[in-house]
């Protein structure tokens, strides 16, 4: 429908509005405690019905993933390349509000993040780097699960329900965009990325993340 794509549409760059909430977010980080922040955002999370407009939570994901790609490369592996930001006080605020403060409302915000970052899924790695919560980490390895299991349904629109929900989007959304394949195959690259910083091997191991058995 003229090249119309509701997940690009919805990943689209942050609008004129959005990115004069960059500087109000980056003063709101620089000047308060991390309660306060966590506290902030969170309430505004709690105001806002529309699923799928984006609130506070989502601005400051945004936020995060913005000046992470505009950071400095970090490279654990050449075939896991991601970033970190310049500003490591800002960066250790950040990590303490994902993994602490604003668990577990950021949980299904990061799930939605990686599941709609359909055409540079490499740039997942960047929030992943900042993931340290094992239940945070649990959620990811849950849902990987979720999406392998359903790639062996048959029906297609029954195959995408799960991806759909993850990415919070309407059921009616091509089911080109909810490949539950392409989604899994997007978490284990997650997944694998996060158990070369970390000992995950109490929630996962390598040979949990393959997505196809020996012939």
């Amino acid at each position: 429908m003229n090249g119309f794509d509701p997940i690009d549409r919805m990943n689209a760059a942050v609008s004129t509005l959005e990115q004069s909430q960059f500087i109000n977010m980056d003063k709101l980080l620089k000047e308060r405690d991390l309660a306060s922040i966590a506290d902030t955002i969170l309430e505004d999370t709690f105001r806002e019905t529309d699923i799928f407009r984006k609130d506070l939570l989502d601005r400051f994901l945004d936020f995060v993933a913005f000046k992470v790609q505009t950071g400095e490369p970090h490279i654990l592996s050449l075939a896991y390349p991601t970033k970190r930001m310049m500003d490591k006080e800002l960066e250790a605020k950040v990590i303490e509000l994902i993994n602490e403060h604003l668990y577990p409302e950021i949980v299904l915000r990061l799930l939605k993040y990686f599941a709609r970052n359909l055409h540079d899924p490499d740039t997942n790695l960047y929030l992943a780097n900042l993931v340290e919560s094992d239940a945070i980490i649990q959620a990811v390895y849950e849902t990987y699960n979720l999406f392998k299991k359903d790639i062996f349904i048959a029906n297609p629109d029954r195959r995408c329900v799960n991806v759909k929900r993850v990415q919070q989007v309407s059921p009616r959304t091509d089911n080109k965009a909810a490949s539950p394949l392409d989604a899994a195959a997007r978490f284990k690259y997650v997944l694998e990325f996060i158990a070369l910083k970390k000992n995950v091997s109490h929630i996962y191991r390598k040979e949990n993340l393959t997505l196809a058995t020996p012939a």
